[in-house]
């Protein structure tokens, strides 16, 4: 049995030593930014407080307020933030600015993106949105495309909405909502040339961006991105499974069913014992690029006044790591094959069209229309020799929303929305196959499509000085699933310039993967049950100083777990999942600095499993702990941006994963309930904290030109464990050491 509290002296010397780093650089911050720019000074020509009274549009709500009074918990990542931190992925950069934002890797997916312990072994429970379009694909996995490319220099700013939002955006939007604003010729200028490359961990970036007003109001922008990424080598990027592989193995030694005529093929990592590094040929670059395919990028926008036309495509994929099952053979696994191993991967192209109508009908008044099509294709190979999903899915998509102000004290907002989606096509990239979708509930899936029908509505009530109120629903309906009906409300108690208080409720929903649906309808049942998610949430903002604000957060989730059974009733209610948390956060702004710190806290309540199904969510039902198996209760981030002078600037980093007490819990019980033939002693290691430092240092010789050191996971150059990234979707409890490495980037503006 491993030690269940995974606390031993070396643990706990490096959480008090990190503890105190955190402290001196959030003391040491504090200290400069009192001797230089607390005394008043312009912050980017408008103070702190005035720009969160300033009234915009928001992510967190269909009717215009300000940032202060904006009904939701809202992270913003600004295109400086973007061009400091240097990142490889937009994933890289989410999980170094986002509160409580977690990502784990997968054997059988992309890697896996959650927050406040909201995390699927496939990413379908928040949206990933383009300039407001959900970019999100249905048939398998959902936020498949952007996330893996190390081009990110279209980007303006991004808006996170750390909770449910299907009131907004619709089903799917359970955990969060992230909405990437591209760069247009209204925030964009001239021309723009970036070439990035990395070493350890290698890869090789071109962008080029340009953009043009015109004088009669009309602009184009334009970005074009193409990459290499050959990815870190097993020697710099450790693949550690926790369970010991016989020596000197060949395949028919697992299986005499096999004979002695099946070569002299041995097991992959003969030898190699739990927790050991395995440098072994079946072990991919981590990172690498999948079948040769480079990662590209591209975006055109067409716009003036009333009409936003844009045209996005975006191609990327990654090589992935085989888990311990497939490598092994019974009893250690269920491999039923004895040739050499084929890589694992996914690959993804998408291609978006988009026309946007707005029209100030009068001053109270606005009407938007926005239409559009994409087409994405996908293809996955996870065992060892088929090709998993080789699929193309077309969604036809049309909005209309008004927005009427009847006073200043009441606002209004009602829309209208169209998706149809045509599914089962096969992938453009796998002519070859006949069929595009095979399910675990139905082997090879028929061509279909499907249609949902949307309402949705807002009504905000500024009551007086101090209170604000809001109201809204969505209401959709989908040909597989059951009415979906997304409630919310929040009030907004403002109880001076400088402090808000906010309380929110909303429910949100998650309907099925397009494929399950149809599968389920194949056995007979046409309305599949959405996966529900029911939020309460209490949020105090205050505004320390000019430059300076501080937000304290606590929420309660009640979470029905939908999944797809083990037998033919398909999808199901696995259980009731219930936990809290909370999160603090601090963030200064000055003319040289840039500082934030955020802790964040996430507990399971409970759990209850029904008794025909079982979950790798947590050990909890099944006695052992009460922790989340696939999270890290404690995250802390921080980050600093630091203008030395007008030609040198320092960013650093630093992301500590706490611990994941409830992943041992979980091996305890594999351990005590299986045949699993994981190694005890000393396996402590993948259930410690992962601590991911960057450090970098960009300099400007001129106002045109700039060059970008960085350095990543600079912790793994003293012990590569520090820099651990477990697997989330794997009984294994297996990890990838992610390499420290360096980057240079050079930018030039025409």
């Amino acid at each position: 049995m491993c030690d269940i509290e995974l606390v031993n002296e070396w643990e706990l010397k490096m959480n008090r030593n990190l503890f105190v780093l955190l402290s001196v650089l959030l003391f040491a911050s504090f200290v400069l930014a009192e001797s230089e720019e607390m005394k008043g000074d312009d912050f980017l020509d408008m103070s702190l407080e005035d720009l969160m009274n300033v009234e915009v549009e928001s992510t967190a709500s269909l009717t215009a307020t300000s940032r202060k009074m904006a009904p939701g918990t809202v992270t913003t990542i600004t295109s400086e933030d973007i061009e400091a931190a240097n990142c490889r992925s937009l994933d890289e950069l989410l999980d170094i600015y986002v509160p409580n934002l977690q990502i784990m890797r997968s054997h059988w997916e992309q890697q896996n993106m959650g927050l406040r312990g909201i995390i699927g072994d496939r990413d379908d429970k928040y949206l990933l949105l383009v300039n407001g379009r959900v970019m999100n694909e249905r048939t398998h996995y959902g936020a498949t495309t952007e996330r893996d490319l190390p081009m990110l220099g279209d980007i303006h700013h991004i808006d996170i909405v750390r909770g449910p939002g299907s009131a907004l955006y619709g089903p799917g939007a359970v955990s969060m909502v992230i909405n990437i604003i591209t760069f247009n010729a209204d925030t964009f200028q001239g021309t723009e040339v970036t070439a990035k490359l990395g070493s350890i961990e290698e890869f090789y970036v071109t962008e080029i961006k340009h953009g043009k007003k015109f004088d009669n109001g009309f602009g184009l922008f334009f970005y074009g991105a193409i990459g290499a990424y050959p990815g870190a080598q097993p020697e710099d990027s450790y693949q550690i499974y926790a369970m010991d592989f016989p020596s000197e193995s060949t395949y028919s030694w697992w299986d005499p069913a096999w004979g002695t005529n099946t070569g002299p093929e041995h097991l992959p990592g003969d030898g190699t014992g739990a927790g050991e590094a395995m440098i072994d040929s079946s072990v991919a670059n981590d990172r690498a690029s999948a079948r040769g395919k480079p990662p590209m990028k591209f975006h055109m926008q067409l716009k003036d006044e009333n009409w936003d036309l844009w045209t996005r495509y975006t191609q990327g994929g990654k090589k992935l790591v085989y888990d311990s099952w497939i490598l092994a053979r019974d009893p250690y696994g269920w491999a039923d094959y004895a040739q050499p191993l084929q890589r694992k991967f996914y690959t993804y192209n998408q291609l978006t069209n988009y026309i946007g109508y707005h029209n100030d009908i009068s001053d109270n008044t606005e009407f938007d229309f926005s239409t559009s099509y994409d087409m994405t294709n996908f293809t996955r190979r996870v065992t060892n020799s088929d090709i998993s999903n080789a699929y193309r899915e077309d969604k036809y998509f049309g909005k209309a929303i008004v927005t009427h102000n009847i006073s200043e004290s009441h606002k209004t907002a009602f829309g209208v929305e169209y998706q149809h989606l045509e599914l089962g096509y096969p992938s453009l990239g796998w002519p070859n196959v006949d069929y595009g979708i095979s399910s675990s509930l139905s082997p090879e899936m028929p061509r279909w499509s499907t249609d949902m029908y949307s309402v949705l509505g807002e009504y905000q009530w500024n009551i007086n000085k101090e209170f604000t109120m809001f109201g809204g629903m969505r209401l959709d309906d989908h040909t597989y699933s059951s009415n979906m009906f997304s409630p919310r409300a929040s009030l907004i108690y403002s109880m001076d310039d400088r402090n808000t208080i906010k309380f929110m409720w909303s429910r949100s929903v998650r309907a099925s993967y397009e494929e399950e649906m149809k599968a389920q309808s194949l056995l007979g049942n046409n309305e599949t049950d959405p996966e529900e998610l029911e939020n309460f949430e209490l949020r105090y903002e205050r505004i320390c100083a000019e430059n300076l604000n501080f937000a304290a957060t606590g929420f309660y989730y009640i979470l029905d777990q939908v999944g797809i059974s083990n037998d033919d009733a398909g999808v199901v209610l696995l259980g009731e999942q219930k936990s809290y948390g909370a999160e603090v956060e601090a963030n200064y702004q000055a003319e040289k600095l840039k500082f934030g710190i955020s802790h964040a806290y996430t507990k399971l309540d409970s759990f209850s499993l029904n008794e025909a199904y079982t979950t790798v969510v947590t050990a909890s039902p099944y006695g052992y702990g009460n922790d989340l198996a696939r999270w890290s209760n404690h995250v802390t981030k921080l980050y600093a941006n630091y203008d030395i002078n007008e030609q040198w600037s320092l960013h650093s980093s630093m992301r500590v994963y706490w611990g994941l007490p409830g992943l041992a819990d979980y091996s305890d019980y594999l351990r005590d309930n299986t045949d699993n033939p994981r190694d005890d002693d000393g396996w402590e290691a993948a259930y410690r904290g992962s601590y991911f430092l960057n450090l970098g240092v960009q300099y400007k010789p001129s106002d045109n030109l700039s060059i970008q050191f960085t350095g990543y996971n600079l912790l793994g150059l003293f012990d590569p464990d520090m820099n651990k990234r477990n697997y989330g979707a794997s009984e294994s409890a297996d990890y990838r050491n992610e390499a420290a490495a360096f980057g240079a980037t050079l930018r030039y503006k025409f």
